[in-house]
């Protein structure tokens, strides 16, 4: 018998609400669920499939052990724990814990947020290792590091309520679903340009969304941090702060003036190639409007000055006044979380950008954006005590997914112990000791936390508009005969076997609590959940998503705070003034490879052959003009190269790209050995990345987009015109 049920897809961040059609304990139709009261019946087409994933013939549904010739066999998932806690105990004894490292992806953030991070926390910290990395720190942590730099309003930014104008930076939220609210990003900015909201897009590509911008400054690569500072120039000039709100909260104000000075609208335009009049115009929108946020994407984030990027914005909008002032109501609290209130003061800048684990390489440190993820590979292969030596990685594929990919395969190939949980054989997993056989979503209970999480971060373009919660029971079994395993169970039973305690910090919390036995993950949730502002049960009653009013409003400034948002940190402009030289000569005549996503996959997972339209590979997309200038045929075999690495690729034609750009996405590919079949795995710009010359000081993000590279022809004759033994 056919039966529906409505559960949330875990296949991005967005956790669509889904309803689910389940015969023979088989997925045969996903579709958006229309009683849902945040999506309303939305999805996305890479949700919509992933029954097929359940089903597919190449997932894995059994653990497998690496053998001394390099193949695999089947083994028992609770004998590949046994030997895996053995080999890391024999480590830790050695090398001492912080030998022991973990990488959890991006798809630990969408799929199995509610459990597996903080269980896998759990293990690292009660095993006595910091070394936890994760994606923040190659995707955009100068939103958290910058916050250090300012200082933090106590409320929140005024983000998605209701704004009257919109700055965006470098990202295109109909296809990443960030920077609008969670639910149909499509319907909300109909709605909000309906309303008479301003956008205003800065981005080198005519994005989906960039085309329904008041103005799209298509600017060349690179410039970000040139146009930001022309913007914050042009409001201190012609008086468009709020000069109320920075009299009482701000400093800085004749720091940040002289700073900005040089950035002269003229020069910045003519060398960002875009139109001066259309920058000023939208600049003045932006700073009328009385409501609204700026986001910067990947492209601006990944360009190796995250935190200035960051930082500029926070000073721009902070100018603007746009933080949520005492008497505002408070619409989208977080519900998982324990309550909180939010007070019209500040809390002064720190120096939490450097917290955490020093690393032994570049005098990088830990920050609020977590450990420098692009550091790994350097700390697992430079000699000396505290060498990394085991990795466990999950939701993830640092094979293709981290920068420099020569470094990062030498560096798991490097490994003593290299454990991939995967339910594929990824790159990574093609390189591991053991690979770690998972369930997968719809076969496990789930909660939207990380809805909670980007919330209670204050930074403008995450989260919902609305207070909203949606746990779900599994509602699929894994299929029959095979032998899998959630991944906190993984590590919980990792904890059992070297006699750790068993412990997780709940959701919002600091101190850890016990965990006794063996709890189902709806359990495990609901510790996690405990002290919410919702009580879980609450949350769990409700079939599908639900909305949770809330009466909360910004609290009046306490008497007893007195710090303003540093609109002038020394570091910031210390940094900035650099610009000054390069905003002259950052332009040259090679071609600059910039990143680019795709709505039918996220990072480096949910690739499928019904969504990809007979494109299995990564496009090296250009403008048409430059084909022509480079005498390439749409559809032709390429190679990129940069001065780190080269790549094979297959050219296309893309007019909402301005010249002198390739657009490629990022997360394809298998590795080096895996070049010859780029046309049906595509290939991985990573390798075109250098982690040691241009990186962001505060994370150490390297430079992963703006990267300059030549394109040339694969054919007959002249340089690079065939792919080598191993390439």
């Amino acid at each position: 018998m056919r039966q529906v049920h409505r559960t949330m897809c875990r296949i991005c961040t967005n956790s669509c609400a889904l309803r689910v059609e389940i015969e023979d304990n088989l997925v045969v139709k996903v579709q958006g669920d229309p009683e849902d009261p945040l999506f309303g019946g939305y999805s996305c087409v890479k949700g919509r499939v992933q029954g097929s994933f359940l089903r597919d013939p190449s997932r894995l549904l059994h653990s497998l052990k690496r053998q001394p010739d390099g193949s695999y066999v089947e083994i028992p998932v609770d004998k590949a724990m046994d030997e895996i806690a053995d080999r890391v105990a024999a480590l830790v004894e050695r090398d001492g814990p912080r030998a022991i490292a973990g990488y959890s992806g991006t798809m630990a953030a969408a799929a199995t947020s509610a459990t597996s991070l903080p269980m896998g926390a759990a293990f690292l910290r009660e095993l006595g290792s910091a070394m936890h990395f994760t994606p923040t720190a190659i995707d955009k942590g100068g939103k958290l590091s910058a916050r250090s730099m300012l200082g933090f309003w106590n409320a929140p930014p005024q983000g998605f309520d209701r704004p009257e104008a919109i700055l965006l930076l470098g990202i295109n939220p109909l296809v990443t679903y960030t920077g609008f609210p969670a639910g149909s990003p499509g319907a909300w900015l109909r709605k909000t340009l309906s309303s008479g909201c301003r956008l205003i897009v800065i981005d080198p590509r005519r994005t989906e969304v960039a085309a329904k911008a008041h103005w799209h400054l298509q600017a060349r690569p690179g410039h970000d941090v040139p146009i930001v500072a022309t913007m914050i120039r042009t409001i201190l000039a012609e008086g468009l702060a709020d000069l109320d709100f920075c009299d009482r909260h701000v400093t800085g104000m004749d720091r940040i003036q002289e700073a900005v000075s040089g950035f002269v609208p003229d020069t910045v335009a003519h060398h960002a190639g875009i139109d001066v009049d259309d920058l000023v115009a939208a600049t003045r929108a932006y700073a009328s409007a009385r409501r609204g946020y700026s986001m910067a994407g990947t492209g601006p984030s990944m360009s190796g000055c995250s935190t200035l990027v960051e930082y500029l914005l926070l000073v721009l909008d902070t100018l603007c006044g746009r933080w949520l002032r005492a008497g505002e109501r408070l619409p989208n609290r977080p519900v998982n979380l324990p309550p909180s209130d939010a007070y019209a003061d500040v809390r002064p800048p720190d120096d939490d950008w450097r917290i955490g684990e020093a690393m032994r390489v570049r005098q990088l440190h830990g920050s609020r954006a977590g450990l420098p993820t692009a550091a790994l590979p350097e700390e697992i292969l430079t000699p000396g005590p505290g060498r990394v030596r085991a990795l466990i990685s999950w939701g993830g594929n640092p094979a293709v997914a981290f920068p420099d990919q020569r470094r990062t395969l030498a560096a798991l190939d490097d490994l003593e112990l290299l454990v991939q949980v995967d339910p594929w054989m990824s790159a990574t997993a093609r390189r591991a000791h053991y690979v770690i056989a998972p369930t997968m979503p719809l076969e496990v209970a789930a909660s939207n936390m990380q809805f909670d999480f980007y919330m209670v971060r204050n930074v403008a373009g995450y989260g919902t508009d609305r207070s909203y919660a949606h746990y779900t029971p599994a509602i699929v079994t894994p299929p029959e005969g095979s032998d899998l395993i959630e991944e906190w169970e993984f590590f919980h039973g990792l904890m059992i076997r070297l006699n750790l305690p068993v412990t997780v910090v709940p959701h919002g919390g600091t101190e850890p609590v016990g965990i006794h036995g063996q709890p189902t993950t709806t359990e495990l949730i609901k510790t996690l959940s405990q002290g919410s502002r919702v009580p879980f049960d609450e949350v769990a009653a409700t079939p599908g998503g639900r909305l949770f009013e809330t009466d909360a409003f910004v609290q009046p400034g306490r008497p007893d705070r007195h710090a303003r948002l540093d609109v002038g940190n020394a570091r910031m402009l210390q940094e900035l003034l650099t610009w000054i030289v390069v905003v002259n000569t950052i332009h040259n005549h090679r071609m600059r490879l910039v990143c680019r996503r795709d709505n039918h996959t996220y990072n480096t997972s949910a690739k499928s052959p019904l969504t990809d339209k007979g494109v299995p590979y990564n496009p090296a997309y250009m403008s048409p003009g430059d084909l022509d200038n480079l005498g390439i045929a749409e559809g032709e075999s390429v190679w990129i190269t940069s001065a780190t690495g080269r790549i094979p690729g297959v050219a296309h034609a893309d007019p909402s790209l301005r010249m002198g750009v390739v657009s490629m996405t990022f997360g394809y590919g298998l590795g080096t050995d895996s070049d010859r079949e780029f046309r049906t795995v595509g290939s991985s710009p990573s390798r075109l990345v250098a982690v040691d010359d241009v990186f962001d000081p505060f994370t150490g993000q390297p430079q992963m987009s703006n990267v300059p590279v030549t394109v040339n022809r694969m054919g007959a004759g002249g340089v690079g015109s065939r792919l080598e033994p191993g390439e």
